[in-house]
């Protein structure tokens, strides 16, 4: 289950990242300025968002099974 929930996570990530370079690649072939990304960088948010769940698989691995 967190396989293919990482799989979706990383395949998300990728066409994010796809669509913001062919939009940054449209801008620039039409001579406009490319507005920089502001906030969070996206490598962070996706760094945290797979410890959050690895995280949360292993706590409920480790509480959730019967000893």
């Amino acid at each position: 289950m967190v396989k293919f929930l990482t799989l979706l996570i990383l395949l998300a990530f990728a066409w994010w990242r796809l669509k913001r370079w062919w939009r940054v690649r449209q801008f620039k072939a039409q001579g406009q300025p490319v507005p920089e990304e502001t906030g969070i960088r996206p490598i962070t948010l996706l760094s945290i968002v797979l410890l959050g769940i690895y995280g949360g698989f292993l706590l409920w691995h480790l509480f959730g099974q019967p000893q």
